[in-house]
C-alpha cells in the first residue's frame, strides 16, 4: 500500500507539467494568430490601398503591361477589371483588357470564345478612340483587325480596315500579308488580294497562300498566271487537299479554253485523290457533252448527283 502511494506521488506532477505546456502552446498559437491578423493583415490591406491609390492617381498600370507581355492574360483581366470600374475611360486599361480577351479566346470554344472576342472588340475599339498615338496603339489596331477576322467572313471588311491601319502605321508582323490577302480574296477585291498574297509568298512561301493567289489569278481571268501557280503546286505539294483543288482548277481552265483532253487528264487526277468528287464527275459530263456523247455525259451527271443530291450543275443538266 505504501509503495502504491509513493508511485502515485511521483507521476502526478508529470501530468501537470504536460498540461501546462499544451495550454502554453495553444495560447502562443492563438496569440500569434491574433497578432498576425491585427498587424500584418491590416498592414497588407493598408499597403494594397496605397498601391491602388498610387496607380489610379498617377495612371501607372505598368504591372498590367508586364503581365500582358508575359502571357498572363487571365491575371490582366482579373486585376485590370477593378481599375477599369474606377477609370472606365482609361485607354491603356481598355487596350490591355481587350488584347488579353483576344488571346484568351484562342483557348476557348463555342459561346465562350465568341463572348471573349466580343469583349476584345468592345474594349479595343473604345481604347483606340481614346488613345494618343504610340507603339501600343498600332498593336491594338492589329489585334482589333484579327479579332474581326476571327468573327468570320461577314466581318472581313472591318478586319481589312483595321489591319490596313496597323500596317500603314508601321506595325510589323509577317502574317498580316496572308490575312489581308485572304480577306480581300473573300471580299472579291482581287487586285488587293493578289498584291498582299504575293507579299506573303515573298516572306514565307506556303502552299495555301499560293493556292489562293492562283485562284485570284483565275477569277481575274489571268489564266496563264493561274496555270503557272497551280502547276507549281501540283509539282511540289504533299497535301492531298491542295493537290485536289489545284487539279480541279486546272481542269476548269482547260475546259474554258477548250482543251478537253487535258481537262479529262486533270479530272482523272482529281478522282484518283478523291473518288467521291461530285464536281469532277459533273465536269466530265460537260466534256462528254461538248464531244457529242450525251449518253456518257448523262451517266457522269447522274454519278455526280448520287454523291451530292443537291449539286445544282448536275440538276440543271438532267432536269
Amino acid at each position: 500500500m505504501r509503495d502504491y502511494r509513493f508511485s502515485k506521488y511521483l507521476y502526478k506532477p508529470k501530468r501537470k507539467k504536460k498540461k501546462f505546456f499544451i495550454v502554453l502552446l495553444i495560447c502562443i498559437v492563438i496569440g500569434g494568430g491574433a497578432f498576425y491578423s491585427v498587424f500584418f493583415l491590416h498592414a497588407y490591406a493598408l499597403y494594397s490601398r496605397m498601391v491602388e491609390f498610387y496607380r489610379v492617381r498617377f495612371n501607372d498600370y505598368t504591372f498590367l503591361e508586364k503581365n500582358l507581355e508575359s502571357g498572363n492574360y487571365n491575371i490582366v483581366v482579373h486585376e485590370g477589371a477593378p481599375y477599369l470600374e474606377k477609370k472606365p475611360n482609361n485607354a491603356r486599361i481598355l487596350r490591355y483588357l481587350g488584347e488579353s480577351y483576344y488571346y484568351i479566346s484562342s483557348s476557348l470554344t463555342g459561346q465562350e470564345k465568341e463572348e471573349s472576342i466580343n469583349r476584345a472588340i468592345l474594349y479595343l475599339r473604345k481604347g483606340i478612340v481614346l488613345s494618343n498615338f504610340d507603339d501600343m496603339l498600332t498593336r491594338s489596331l492589329y489585334i482589333l483587325g484579327m479579332s474581326y477576322f476571327k468573327r468570320g467572313p461577314v466581318y472581313y471588311e472591318l478586319a481589312t480596315e483595321y489591319l490596313g491601319r496597323a500596317f500603314a502605321e508601321g506595325y510589323k508582323d509577317d502574317g498580316i500579308y496572308e490575312i489581308m490577302g485572304y480577306c480581300y480574296y473573300r471580299l472579291g477585291v482581287l487586285d488587293e488580294a493578289v498584291t498582299y498574297l504575293k507579299q506573303s509568298i515573298a516572306v514565307s512561301d506556303k502552299d495555301v497562300v499560293r493556292l489562293f493567289l492562283a485562284h485570284a489569278y483565275k477569277d481575274k481571268g489571268m489564266y496563264e498566271s493561274a496555270v503557272r501557280e497551280f502547276s507549281l503546286l501540283v509539282g511540289r505539294s504533299q497535301d492531298n487537299a491542295v493537290l485536289e483543288e489545284a487539279y480541279a482548277a486546272l481542269a476548269w481552265i482547260d475546259f474554258q479554253e477548250e482543251r478537253y483532253g487535258q481537262a479529262k487528264e486533270n479530272l482523272a487526277a482529281v478522282l484518283e485523290l478523291n473518288d467521291r468528287s461530285a464536281d469532277a464527275y459533273y465536269w466530265l459530263g460537260n466534256i462528254y457533252e461538248k464531244n457529242g456523247d450525251m449518253i456518257t455525259a448523262r451517266k457522269e451527271w447522274r454519278r455526280a448527283l448520287s454523291i451530292d443530291p443537291k449539286h445544282i450543275g448536275a440538276i440543271d443538266k438532267l432536269y
